[in-house]
């Protein structure tokens, strides 16, 4: 054994890292130039400015909550509407029997009931004070609008109550939604 340098790895790492790096130079240089398809442009580079300064406003957030709220709400209203439609058709067509509609229908009753206890139950920020109670009072129409639809379903008439029902139904949905926007035209700015 030779003890002119016992640790040969001080001659080998050099070696490893530059067959490395020769071996990605001729590599990268073997690769075709990049192609820009046409239609698009090559990125060009472009100086930075600063955007024009904008104002907002910040709203307290009892109130950014409320108005959050006051989307849910309008968003359950016309679910609850989306599905009286739905099982109105689906009837209509004879899709469904009338155990399921009126499953169905009872469902729905029971969400618009709960959407108006809800609504009955918030405690709006005190600059909805005048526009509330509409609001409420609207709410408290639903559930009453989907026992006419049940009402309706459950008569021995060609199905006329119900349609004019399902039909009323949509109007007392628009009129909650439009209380809705009456509460949010109150929003301080």
């Amino acid at each position: 054994m030779s003890k002119q340098d016992p640790k040969h790895g001080r001659w080998i790492l050099p070696l490893v890292i530059a067959g490395l790096v020769g071996l990605t130079y001729s590599f990268v240089n073997a690769l075709p130039p990049a192609e820009v398809p046409l239609g698009t442009t090559a990125p060009t580079a472009t100086s930075s400015t600063l955007p024009p300064e904008t104002t907002t406003t910040t709203l307290p957030p009892e109130i950014e909550t409320f108005l959050i709220l006051l989307d849910g709400y309008q968003t359950t209203a016309t679910e609850i509407q989306a599905a009286i439609d739905a099982t109105n058709d689906a009837w209509e067509n004879k899709d469904i029997t009338f155990s399921e509609t009126l499953a169905q229908f009872t469902q729905s009753r029971v969400d618009a009931q709960t959407l108006s206890e809800t609504v009955a139950g918030s405690n709006p920020p005190a600059a909805y004070a005048t526009e509330w109670p509409a609001a409420v009072t609207t709410a408290e129409e639903l559930p009453l609008g989907v026992d006419a639809i049940v009402a309706g379903l459950r008569a021995s008439d060609d199905g006329t109550l119900r349609r004019a029902a399902v039909g009323e139904y949509a109007e007392l949905t628009d009129d909650f939604v439009a209380s809705l926007d009456g509460v949010r035209a109150e929003t301080p700015e």
